[in-house]
């Protein structure tokens, strides 16, 4: 895959040093079929001051002061017909983000190619299968 610009040099393992979750910033992960990027309303609840000399940080300050959302890039990305939703899988079934997603917590560069480990059909049946979870063809394919 081509690797995209993300408009800000975010940091995930800065980030998980201040004892942030996941979901501080995907609040939808437990919610909602979809993740969802942070809200500037929430990176404004601690970069509403400089926390440091970075110069991608401003522009948190820039975008909400404009009435804009950070325009982040999805990179993670499944067919069509694929049905995923992380509700059923953070929220019912509880399963950690780093399961699919890795260790984002030593990620200090952007996101900018799909990291998820678990895309292959093989890859997710063996996972339902191992934690007992529907292996009904109806379930993941809309």
């Amino acid at each position: 895959p081509v690797p995209v610009q993300q408009p800000i040099a975010f940091d995930h393992q800065r980030h998980m040093k201040e004892e942030m979750s996941c979901t501080d910033c995907h609040a939808q992960a437990e919610k909602s079929a979809h993740a969802g990027f942070p809200m500037v309303q929430q990176c404004m609840l601690c970069h509403g001051e400089a926390q440091g000399k970075h110069p991608d940080e401003p522009k948190v300050r820039e975008a909400a002061a404009g009435g804009r959302q950070i325009a982040w890039q999805q990179v993670n990305q499944l067919a069509p017909h694929v049905y995923f939703s992380h509700l059923a899988h953070t929220g019912y079934a509880k399963m950690d983000c780093a399961e699919c997603h890795g260790n984002m917590k030593e990620l200090a560069v952007p996101v900018s190619v799909p990291q998820i480990r678990v895309l292959t059909m093989s890859q997710c049946m063996a996972c339902h299968q191992e934690k007992g979870a529907e292996t009904n063809c109806l379930s993941c394919h809309k």
